[in-house]
C-alpha cells in the first residue's frame, strides 16, 4: 500500500512538472528576447518563416511578457496559414504593451496577411492609425497601411500611401517605390472586373488566370463577334486553329476545375490549345512566349489575315538579342513587338521568352491588344 502511494505521488509530481514548462534560461549575452526578436523580424520580412517562428518563440520563452515577441509570433503564424493561433498571439502582444506602436503595426499586418474576416481592412486601418497616434509619421505604419489598401484592391489608395512613404526617405522608401510603381501600373491597366483586380496583384499568372482575363477583361467572344465577317460569308479560321477534334471535349485536367467555363470558352475560340495527350495544364505558369503565341492567334482570327502567322520568320538580323528568327515562336514575338503589344527590353533588346508575366503586365497587354484592334468597351 505504501509502495502504491509513493508511485502515485511520484507520477503526480512528474505530471505537474511536465505540464508547466520551465522558463528558458539565457545561454549567452546575445541570447536575449530583443536579439531573437530582431532576427525574427529580419527572417520574416525575407520570407524565411520557419526561422522567424523559431526566433520569436525563443524570445517569448526567455520572457513570457515580451509583447513584441508575441506579436511577431502571431504574424508569422498568419504567414504560415495558422491564423487562428496567430490571432491569440497578436492579441496577447496588445494586452501586454498597448502603448507600444510596434505591436499595433504587427496586428495591422496580421489582418492584411490573413484576410480571413469580412471587415479585415477596417481592423487593419484601426490598428495602423493607433500606431500612428502613438508615433506620428511612423514609416512602417504608413507603408503597411499601403499594403492593406493594395491587397484590398484599392489601388488608388495604395498608390497615394506608397507615395507618402517614398517622400519620408526612410528604410522602406525603396520597397515603397516598387509598390508605388506597381499600383500605378494596375491603375493604368484599368481592371474592370473583380477577377481582373484579383489577378492584377499576382506576381505571376497561370494559364487558367489568362483564360479568365481573355474572357472577362478582353471580352474575346465579343471582339470576335464584332469583327466577324458579313452574314453569309464563312467564318475565318487561322491554319493553327483548324482541327478535326471535338472542341467541346473537356480536357481531363480542366473538368471540375474552378476556371472550367472560361477555359472552355477560350478553347472554343481557338486562342489556346491542349497538348497531344489532351491536357490543358491550367496551373502552369504563363511565360512571355506563351502570351505572345496566344496573342498571335487572337490577331489572326480577329483580322482574318492568315499571313500574320508566318510574316516575320527568317528576318535578318533578328530583332531580338536573345531569340533567333528561326525560333518556333519568333513570328508571334515579332508580331507583338511590331504592334506595340509586347516589347523587348529597351536596353538589351532581349524579349525574354521564358520570363514570367505578372498580373499587372497581363492586364496592360490586354489594353494594348484592344488598342491594336481599335476596340473600346
Amino acid at each position: 500500500m505504501r509502495t502504491n502511494l509513493i508511485v502515485l505521488l511520484s507520477l503526480g509530481l512528474l505530471f505537474g512538472l511536465t505540464g508547466c514548462a520551465p522558463k528558458a534560461v539565457s545561454q549567452s549575452d546575445l541570447d536575449t528576447p530583443e536579439y531573437h526578436f530582431r532576427l525574427g523580424v529580419r527572417s520574416m520580412n525575407n520570407g524565411d518563416y520557419e526561422t522567424a517562428l523559431t526566433a520569436f518563440q525563443r524570445a517569448v520563452d526567455l520572457d513570457r511578457k515580451f509583447a513584441r515577441g508575441w506579436s511577431g509570433l502571431g504574424l508569422t503564424k498568419a504567414y504560415l496559414g495558422n491564423s487562428a493561433e496567430g490571432k491569440d498571439d497578436v492579441d496577447k502582444g496588445i494586452s501586454l504593451a498597448s502603448k507600444d506602436e510596434v505591436v499595433w503595426i504587427f496586428r495591422g499586418r496580421f489582418w492584411t496577411v490573413s484576410r480571413d474576416r469580412r471587415n479585415w481592412l477596417e481592423k487593419a486601418e484601426d490598428d495602423f492609425r493607433r500606431a500612428l497616434s502613438l508615433d506620428p509619421g511612423n514609416e512602417a505604419a504608413e507603408y503597411y497601411l499601403g499594403e492593406a489598401y493594395f491587397y484590398s484592391l484599392n489601388f488608388q489608395g495604395a498608390e497615394a500611401q506608397f507615395a507618402k512613404v517614398v517622400s519620408l526617405k526612410g528604410e522602406l522608401a525603396g520597397k515603397a517605390d516598387e509598390m508605388w510603381s506597381l499600383s500605378q501600373k494596375i491603375v493604368r491597366a484599368r481592371p474592370g472586373t473583380e477577377a481582373g483586380r484579383q489577378i492584377a496583384i499576382k506576381p505571376e499568372i497561370t494559364r487558367a488566370d489568362l483564360a479568365v482575363l481573355f474572357a472577362e477583361e478582353l471580352k474575346l467572344a465579343e471582339i470576335f463577334e464584332r469583327l466577324a465577317p458579313p452574314s453569309g460569308q464563312p467564318a475565318f479560321q487561322p491554319p493553327s486553329a483548324m482541327t478535326t477534334a471535338d472542341q467541346r471535349t473537356v480536357p481531363a485536367d480542366v473538368a471540375g476545375q474552378w476556371a472550367e467555363p472560361w477555359i472552355m470558352e477560350v478553347l472554343d475560340l481557338g486562342v489556346f490549345e491542349v497538348d497531344p495527350s489532351g491536357n490543358f495544364f491550367p496551373s502552369q505558369t504563363v511565360m512571355r512566349v506563351d502570351y505572345a503565341m496566344a496573342i498571335q492567334r487572337i490577331l489572326i482570327t480577329a483580322t482574318r489575315d492568315a499571313s500574320l502567322e508566318t510574316r516575320y520568320f527568317g528576318e535578318s538580323p533578328s530583332r531580338f538579342g536573345d531569340v533567333p528568327s528561326s525560333h518556333f515562336a519568333y513570328n508571334a514575338m515579332a508580331l507583338c513587338a511590331e504592334r506595340g503589344i509586347m516589347q523587348a527590353d529597351l536596353m538589351s533588346g532581349r524579349f525574354d521568352p521564358a520570363g514570367k508575366v505578372t498580373g499587372a503586365d497581363a492586364l496592360l497587354i490586354i489594353r494594348e491588344i484592344q488598342s491594336s484592334l481599335r476596340i473600346t468597351f
